[in-house]
């Protein structure tokens, strides 16, 4: 039987639990407000969208990236311990989101998930953003926050949709999925990016 990544963490790192439940406020609080931001910020320009969440990485998630990714200072490292997800209705919307984040954020880095992902290939597919508050944005409400980063997520709904499904998947690498389901799960995956198109 295999140890939890609760129980591994603990027993190797426990000061990496300290400092996850010192910080967990602050996140709380980040991610919460860049949700407002963006809520205020799509509302001002009309924008309809399906869904708008906000989260703090919880200590089970937290320790499992801990012992996936073999993190020596994961409070750096990991980089979604804030995270914000906008989910939108059209793919014609994508460039109206994009450049609301990256006025309205300092950009640390932006990943788009379906970059490098070859035609045969099923997969997440969302545009990835790390932000931080901008310093004109800081007052004393959000003075000790505007060091922390935030993962924000946009996609549309049926990217949602489909990585609610990918992530119940019980593989971790596509390569040990049987072939016959593996070519379902690509025509799935087309299924969604055409509908979407």
């Amino acid at each position: 039987m295999t140890k939890k990544h609760l129980d591994v963490v603990w027993e190797e790192q426990p000061d990496q639990i300290r400092r996850y439940y010192e910080l967990l406020p602050s996140h709380e609080r980040l991610s919460s407000e860049v949700e407002f931001h963006l809520k205020h910020l799509l509302k001002n320009a009309k924008m309809e969208y399906a869904h708008l969440s906000h989260r703090a990485k919880t200590l089970e998630s937290f320790c499992e990236k801990i012992c996936r990714k073999n993190y020596k200072d994961p409070m750096t490292e990991i980089t979604d311990l804030a995270g914000v997800r906008v989910v939108f209705l059209y793919t014609s919307d994508i460039s109206i989101i994009k450049k609301i984040v990256e006025d309205s954020f300092v950009i640390i880095e932006r990943v788009d998930k379906s970059d490098g992902q070859g035609a045969e290939r099923f997969g997440y597919n969302a545009l990835h953003y790390l932000v931080k508050i901008k310093p004109e944005q800081v007052g004393i409400r959000l003075g000790d926050l505007h060091t922390l980063i935030c993962e924000v997520q946009i996609r549309t709904a049926l990217q949602d949709a489909w990585a609610l499904v990918a992530h119940h998947l019980s593989y971790k690498q596509e390569l040990d999925i049987p072939k016959e389901l593996r070519r379902k799960l690509n025509a799935l995956s087309g299924l969604f990016e055409a509908a979407d198109d």
